[in-house]
């Protein structure tokens, strides 16, 4: 009686939400960036910031990048509308959005958004315009090397190191003096991208776990990631010393991952 009433019923309707299940998966077609695109225009207060969110990760393949110009008005338009939202992270994910399509259609408005009074916004802006390599982007960029905020000037600095542009070395050089490590760390690294040999002293310190052991913040991870950067640049400059440094790394170091990333630096050196 039990197996009859209640078991055997129990079996198949768990046996038909299975195929209820399977089917939905096999017939539902994946978010679309126009999709997200709706849910950040017209969603609740937490789908709107997940719907940006969604955004910059599906836009970060291009294959699923929007060339129309009626999508890419559109995403500007909710952008400068997302202003008003209390959520800060709303324009922060839809400007690295932007950032990942590298379209310079883009760039008018987050040069715009450098303005903006919440620094976290201007750090994304910055990103966002270095991932495009907007070259228009080199003189706001520069003038926010003098911002209070050290991770402001961080990314600024990286930023046009991305973009490569000549302009921007002067103010790269002073760049090099700023109270704050990380800061004068990239700026190294940016000008050497430019075969600016400047920041020669500092890639290798860079290249001197002795000198990061000096900095008691940083832990290993964040030093391999440091040197890593270093490593990636130093054949830009191809000094003998940098030369060196990375012959040592390549031998000696106890990071299998920084020995071959020194063995492939070496080998753009010839």
């Amino acid at each position: 009686m039990i197996h009859s009433f209640f078991v055997v019923p129990l079996i198949i309707a768990i046996f038909a939400l299975l195929i209820f299940l399977v089917v939905r998966i096999i017939t539902s077609e994946p978010n679309t960036a126009q999709d997200y695109l709706e849910d950040v225009k017209i969603g609740g207060s937490t789908k709107r910031w997940q719907g940006a969110f969604e955004l910059s990760k599906i836009l970060s393949n291009p294959k699923s990048v929007p060339t129309d110009d009626r999508f890419a008005s559109e995403m500007i338009s909710i952008f400068e509308y997302a202003s008003n939202d209390r959520d800060i992270r709303v324009r922060q994910y839809l400007a690295m959005a932007m950032g990942a399509t590298k379209d310079p259609r883009y760039g008018p408005t987050l040069i715009q958004a450098l303005e903006d009074t919440e620094s976290a916004m201007v750090m994304t802006a910055a990103y966002a315009l270095g991932n495009i390599g907007h070259d228009p982007a080199v003189r706001p960029l520069i003038k926010l090397l003098a911002h209070d905020v050290p991770n402001v000037r961080l990314q600024a600095v990286i930023s046009l190191g991305k973009i490569n542009n000549p302009e921007s070395i002067p103010s790269l050089k002073q760049m090099m003096e700023d109270p704050e490590a990380n800061v004068r760390w990239d700026a190294a690294v940016a000008l050497a991208k430019q075969k600016d040999k400047s920041g020669q002293r500092i890639l290798l310190d860079l290249l001197n776990r002795n000198y990061l052991d000096s900095f008691p913040n940083i832990d290993e991870i964040e030093q391999v990631q440091a040197m890593m950067v270093a490593i990636k640049v130093s054949h830009f400059i191809k000094n003998i010393a940098l030369k060196e440094s990375l012959e040592k790394l390549r031998d000696n170091d106890p990071n299998l991952k920084i020995r071959e990333a020194a063995r492939t630096a070496l080998v753009n050196f010839k």
